[in-house]
């Protein structure tokens, strides 16, 4: 489910990133490469893949061309059209500027429990200005609206009828319902687990397959060719995988890969997927299970969970080179996706005047209310997302806010203490170290998975 693009919540986190315009190029000028400015392009009407709601795009400035906004506005699945956007009401408008290239993304409506999430997905994460207007001026709410990640649950059931004993506990097939999670080989995780909460946990929308990918193959007469072809299609049945590329299973259809795709449902892959699903672009910042916690399959190399990775990196080296291509036209891929590798690598500064903790424990931060709240060793790696990258050693304190609860608010929460409707995840018992007056420690504070809003350091002065 590597096809990820950025509203609410974790797909909150994933409509902000839509926002972001295209890199692009500054060739000679001609009548067909001329500034867009000049040319009086307007505008790019369409449906944001994760929120549902309609967005309108302007572009302004010397630096775009025919070319590129053309390009940026089917990269949105949108439509061009003459003059600005025209709507009688509108919540906001997010600047975005990259050079001398601008873009307007403007949200019609009047329906102020958006604003938070605009908002925040168009400052923190698009790198954008937002600019209220007035159904979003004044207080609105300042945290992102619609589903909260649910935690991954370890879910225990009977197998299902005519399959043999699972390996657990009682004979039952135990399968974590996270995204990375995979049920007991042989079996399907739909079986055993639930697509909905793998929904929070990582967005999804429908995406057609690459064009063609469902012409005749002749390698589908090849015996040993479909034996490992359906050795792949038989592990991903196993994983969450197939909740975005199981045609069948998904809401409203697969995301680009499809295992039920037409022909050989691989050629679905595009050469970037195949290098993702082999490993060969590294995919870590998603998360894994240990093999022996996850039914023996692994996703620590391969994009693909999976229980021999030798043969699953073969399989798709294959693909590639079929293609023309091969491992190494993606050493230089930098691990992906890319906003959870920032989020990695994001160095903190020093927190705004009144952010931290100060002598009475009482925490502050900016950006508004956090369903997350870290308290970490100066020089601590950055929290991630689970199941193994979101309590990273240095942790001194970190405060989980139930998903049936209401986010906290800064000020409300005291260090060492956990509040109604939340639980205190490190350390698992007891109270945590004393902060020393005159040490230097990381606030990070999370919106929710994946959506941090606050990551600075503040030296602590005790009573």
């Amino acid at each position: 489910m590597h096809k990820l693009t950025l509203s609410a919540a974790l797909p909150a986190l994933l409509a902000a990133a839509a926002l972001s315009p295209l890199a692009c190029n500054s060739g000679a000028e001609s009548e067909e490469n001329t500034p867009a400015e000049a040319q009086g392009f307007g505008h790019c009407t369409y449906t944001n893949k994760f929120s549902k709601a309609e967005e309108c795009r302007q572009y302004e400035g010397s630096g775009w061309t025919k070319e590129a906004v053309e390009e940026d506005c089917l990269g949105q699945s949108g439509a061009l059209e003459e003059g600005e956007c025209a709507y009688e009401e509108i919540l906001g408008t997010c600047v975005l500027e990259d050079g001398d290239q601008t873009t307007l993304v403007i949200s019609p409506g009047n329906d102020g429990s958006a604003c938070g999430g605009n908002k925040l997905g168009c400052e923190t994460f698009a790198g954008g200005t937002w600019v209220p207007e007035e159904p979003c001026k004044g207080d609105v709410p300042d945290s992102p609206s619609g589903t909260v990640f649910q935690p991954p649950a370890l879910v225990c059931k009977e197998p299902v009828a005519g399959e043999a004993e699972g390996q657990s506990e009682d004979g039952k097939v135990c399968t974590w319902g996270m995204i990375s999670g995979c049920t007991e080989p042989g079996r399907k995780f739909v079986d055993y687990a639930s697509c909905d909460d793998v929904y929070t946990q990582r967005p999804y929308y429908a995406a057609p397959a690459p064009p063609g990918s469902g012409e005749p193959d002749a390698r589908m007469s090849d015996p040993a060719y479909v034996k490992e072809l359906n050795w792949v299609k038989e592990q991903v049945e196993a994983c969450a995988c197939v909740c975005c590329h199981q045609d069948s299973v998904t809401p409203e259809g697969a995301g680009v890969w499809d295992i039920e795709g037409e022909g050989n449902w691989i050629n679905t892959f595009t050469p970037y997927g195949l290098a993702f699903a082999g490993g060969f672009i590294p995919s870590w910042p998603l998360g894994a299970y240990p093999a022996e916690e996850n039914n023996g399959f692994d996703r620590s190399v391969t994009g693909l969970p999976t229980t021999d990775v030798a043969r699953m990196q073969a399989f798709f080296a294959a693909e590639l080179s079929y293609r023309g291509k091969s491992a190494e036209d993606f050493e230089s891929y930098e691990p992906t996706p890319a906003f959870f590798y920032e989020q990695h690598t994001f160095e903190p500064a020093e927190c705004e005047a009144g952010d931290g903790v100060n002598a009475s424990g009482e925490i502050s931060w900016s950006g508004g209310s956090a369903r997350y709240v870290f308290v970490l060793e100066k020089g601590a790696d950055n929290p991630g997302v689970p199941p193994n990258l979101d309590e990273p050693e240095g942790t001194i304190w970190k405060l989980d806010v139930k998903p049936e609860s209401s986010a906290v608010k800064s000020g409300e929460v005291v260090f060492g203490q956990v509040p109604g409707g939340a639980t205190q995840a490190v350390p698992v018992e007891g109270s945590p170290a004393g902060l020393v007056s005159g040490e230097t420690y990381y606030l990070y504070v999370v919106a929710d998975v994946g959506i941090p809003i606050t990551r600075c350091l503040f030296t602590y002065e005790g009573k």
